[in-house]
């Protein structure tokens, strides 16, 4: 009978353990401008690293304007972050939410989950998307089939990525690869109509590791920035001039639940978000006013506004299954001081064969070289 009872208490305590160990990131905000409300950011695409755009974004968001900031991410079963898993814990905290910051892809969870996602948007919350948000379902079955990127139905036609964010990977009719990704990074410019947004308040020229995309806004879209394909990965003037400048993010004022029903809320969609992309502070004041505005808050945008990173921050590279790190939880970014991704964190797949880690790692000398310090015994000289 004790025995018996000995097991059942620690196995209650490994269920907590489990249940504490996948809890949700949260970082309290103090005083500034968000004060009172509360960001939830959305983390679980497969190649971004969104799991380190959100956690980075969300700190600055809360240390120095203020905000709650609450970052959920796909979740293993052993309570680690997974890039692109079946799993988003906690989706029950969007209930609260005064502006929802999604940056997924080709997702498929759970209805229960998913019904989180599909109520904030049915009472008309704010949103914003990041790079593969347009494409952000993929192989949803029930009764959520609808968000799926390619669904063709004529009642919702191209999922949640069209009807929210007004566009959906689809080469002809709505966005696709133009820049070529670890290759060709991108210079980002307001567009001439743009340059008094407040968005784009203190706005620079701005440098980004994603690869472009070419999209086709809504017609019912403001446009914000465009983006000019370079010769070279790194920040350059070497243009490439075969492509032209291309659109690269707007806003629209309303979007359509899956119930039908148009909502009057904010909405803002870029196609960078690349957790590289964030070295550049211009990148990081275009999402942070993006979030204000959404939010309703564009009085207090101000050319001033800290945007500088809070605690570490050392990018990994976008890699679709590959280059993420390995059984790091969420509270291991837990505090301003931790660092995003924790610097002893392994790389997952650099043992992979074939050409394309080769191609991802080319350009990026300092990864190579903390690739080297926490994998020893890897020979990368073989990656070809």
């Amino acid at each position: 009978m004790k025995k018996k009872l000995l097991n059942v208490v620690t196995a209650a305590f490994c269920f907590l353990g489990m249940t504490a160990s996948a809890a949700p990131l949260v970082f309290e905000g103090g005083e500034g401008i968000g004060k009172g409300k509360h960001i939830v950011f959305i983390a679980n695409d497969h190649e971004y690293r969104s799991e380190e755009t959100c956690p980075a974004l969300a700190k600055i968001l809360a240390k120095h304007q203020g905000f709650k900031c609450t970052v959920l991410f796909g979740i293993d079963k052993e309570g680690h972050i997974d890039p692109g898993a079946k799993s988003i814990p906690h989706l029950d905290v969007l209930k609260e939410a005064d502006l929802l910051v999604f940056f997924t892809r080709f997702m498929n969870l759970s209805d229960e989950q998913v019904k989180h996602i599909a109520d904030y948007t049915e009472r008309g919350g704010p949103i914003i998307g990041m790079r593969t948000s347009t494409h952000c379902f993929n192989k949803q079955g029930g009764k959520w089939n609808k968000f799926n990127y390619n669904y063709m139905g004529e009642d919702y036609d191209g999922g949640f990525g069209k009807q929210i964010f007004g566009n959906t990977w689809d080469k002809e009719n709505g966005q696709s690869h133009y820049g070529q990704n670890h290759a060709e990074g991108g210079t980002y410019t307001a567009v001439e109509s743009a340059k008094e947004n407040p968005i784009m308040t203190g706005v620079a020229p701005f440098h980004a590791y994603s690869g472009a995309y070419k999209s086709q806004p809504p017609v019912d879209a403001t446009p914000l920035i465009e983006v000019q394909v370079l010769n070279t990965f790194e920040p350059s003037t070497d243009l490439n001039t075969k492509k032209e400048k291309v659109n690269a993010g707007w806003t629209r004022d309303h979007y359509t639940a899956l119930s039908g029903e148009k909502k009057d809320a904010r909405v803002v969609y870029t196609s960078i978000g690349a957790s590289e992309d964030l070295k550049d502070a211009n990148t990081r004041r275009f999402l942070v006013n993006s979030c204000l505005w959404a939010a309703g808050l564009e009085k207090s945008i101000t050319p001033e506004l800290n945007v500088d990173l809070v605690g570490g921050y050392e990018p990994s590279a976008y890699s679709t299954g590959s280059l993420y790190r390995l059984n790091v939880k969420p509270a291991d970014l837990a505090g301003w001081d931790s660092s995003v991704m924790p610097a002893s964190a392994k790389f997952a797949g650099v043992d992979a064969k074939g050409a394309r880690l080769s191609r991802v790692l080319v350009n990026r000398h300092a990864l190579v070289k903390k690739i080297k310090t926490l994998h020893p015994d890897l020979d990368l000289s073989k990656k070809k």
